[in-house]
């Protein structure tokens, strides 16, 4: 997988330049799936991690469904 992205750089400012290259790794997910594939995750040891954010995930829209009422 490959993801190619450029950011401008104006007025030689590299700080903004560095926090918009972190924006945008985020939101493509980059940072999450590097450290998902640092290390080798068993198939059992991954489903029971996706079952767990399924339910955190789950319980957090019924909040907001709840709270939206």
């Amino acid at each position: 997988m490959t993801i190619n992205f450029t950011i401008n750089l104006r007025d030689d400012n590299v700080e903004k330049a560095i926090k918009k290259m972190k924006t945008k790794m985020s939101k493509l997910g980059l940072v999450k799936g590097l450290r998902e594939k640092m290390y080798y995750e068993k198939p059992s040891d991954k489903k029971v991690r996706v079952r767990k954010a399924n339910i955190i995930n789950s319980k957090k829209k019924k909040r907001m469904r709840e709270r939206n009422i």
